[in-house]
């Protein structure tokens, strides 16, 4: 491993919870901008690898759901319809389906920055 690595395999296990999440998200955020480019540009195999990578955030995710809480089935449903959309937009190549979770996803990993940011500073709404 190089020193490179190293340091990066560091940084992401000193993160919070809350904030290797909301490093999930940005992540998605990226990933389905670049596939969107990638369908306009016809790279059918960027396209692809984008959406999946994308695709196996939002499984991790519904992996690491805790059941005993009740946002946890709304979390679930709603990360399903993003896989499942991602899905779709995979099959099709179709950009515009990508334009449609984009906006939600990126809420998403604002909503979630939002909390991670108040949980630590110890303030509640």
């Amino acid at each position: 491993m190089t020193q490179y690595q190293k340091y990066r395999q560091q940084s992401v296990t000193s993160l919070t919870s809350g904030e290797q999440i909301v490093l999930l998200f940005q992540q998605a955020c990226v990933n389905i901008a670049k596939a969107i480019d990638f369908i306009e540009s016809k790279d059918i195999n960027g396209t692809h690898n984008s959406i999946v990578k994308t695709e196996n955030i939002f499984n991790y995710l519904i992996d690491s759901l805790d059941m005993n809480y009740s946002i946890s089935d709304d979390l679930f449903s709603l990360y399903n319809f993003i896989t499942d959309r991602l899905l779709q937009a995979n099959i099709k190549k179709d950009a515009t389906i990508l334009r449609e979770v984009q906006p939600l996803v990126c809420e998403l990993r604002d909503t979630w920055k939002e909390a991670e940011l108040l949980s630590r500073s110890g303030i509640q709404r």
